[in-house]
């Protein structure tokens, strides 16, 4: 498969780390195909016990009946789930870093947006924060959202908090001699976006406490691998556009994300074809490409080596 891929034109795979049965034979039979490999991780990665977001009972039955889903991911402020990841980080660098190229963060934010903007955590690292701040633990949604200040305070300690975990892993991959790429959230903070169910919107990152524009313009990144899945060309367009915009000064770091499968669904060979012309038009480095099944039928693949 690593070799199909390569006579195609990829050059790099990022592997799915819990999904990986052995990374020694991964890395042998892509150095075999002449691919580079990149770790994909986040920050709950090999923890037995991830400190979730916290809400009371009540708060998830609203958000159920609101949105659909019930959504307690990890929370990016603690400080435990920072010290179980930055270990597993350098315990995998310090066995594989011989044979990675990159290690790639998913999920480097907090839950998704339009779920925090009523319902922020309440674990106890969160409401030693609000404490501080707000003078008082478990500040209501409604004051946060009234009052700009504190709205905006908020934000600001979840970009800080998710800031300090990608400082601290960049210092890991710096020590190591690899880069460091994320997955970042196409919304960077205007952008199209999808708020109905099922997809329940797909950013602002900013407001999930990730950052990544400012991260490229201060250097802490290599790449950024914006996750555009939109399966509707205008939006793709529209929101390659933004991107093209914020990056100007960075764009040899910018590679397009496209959806080939994805929970947003499923785009054609030929309307592949229109997103790798969008990329190439704009004089980007590459383009990272997102299926579910990994698979590629061979009009994929004739259409990614026309592209090579």
């Amino acid at each position: 498969h690593l070799e199909t891929m390569a006579k195609a034109g990829i050059s790099s795979t990022i592997i799915y780390m819990p999904e990986v049965i052995s990374l020694d034979d991964y890395c042998r039979a892509a150095a075999a195909a002449g691919l580079s490999v990149e770790a994909r991780i986040f920050p709950s990665w090999q923890s037995e016990k991830p400190v979730l977001r916290k809400l009371p009972e009540e708060a998830l039955q609203e958000m159920e009946k609101r949105f659909g889903i019930r959504l307690i991911g990890t929370c990016a402020n603690h400080p435990d789930n920072h010290k179980s990841f930055l270990a597993a980080t350098r315990n995998l660098l310090e066995k594989y870093s011989d044979r990675l190229s990159a290690i790639h963060l998913d999920f480097i934010r907090n839950d998704n947006a339009v779920l925090l903007m009523d319902y922020p955590c309440h674990c106890d690292a969160c409401q030693e924060l609000y404490q501080r701040f707000f003078a008082e633990a478990l500040p209501s949604a409604s004051v946060i959202n009234s009052n700009p200040a504190i709205f905006y305070k908020l934000v600001a300690l979840r970009n800080q908090q998710v800031t300090k975990l990608l400082k601290n892993t960049g210092k890991l991959t710096k020590e190591y001699g690899v880069e460091l790429t994320i997955a970042a959230r196409a919304n960077y903070l205007n952008s199209k976006d999808i708020v109905d169910p099922p997809v329940w919107g797909l950013g602002p990152a900013v407001l999930e406490g990730q950052d990544w524009v400012q991260w490229c313009d201060d250097e802490l990144i290599d790449a950024v691998y914006p996750m555009n899945y939109h399966t509707d060309l205008s939006f793709f367009k529209a929101v390659l556009d933004d991107h093209l915009r914020l990056m100007k000064p960075d764009l040899p770091k910018l590679f397009s994300g496209i959806g080939v499968s994805s929970s947003m669904g499923k785009i054609q060979p030929k309307e592949l074809a229109q997103r790798l012309e969008l990329v190439k038009n704009a004089k980007l480095p590459g383009a990272v490409l997102f299926n579910k099944t990994n698979i590629y039928s061979d009009e994929f693949l004739k259409t990614i080596a026309e592209f090579r």
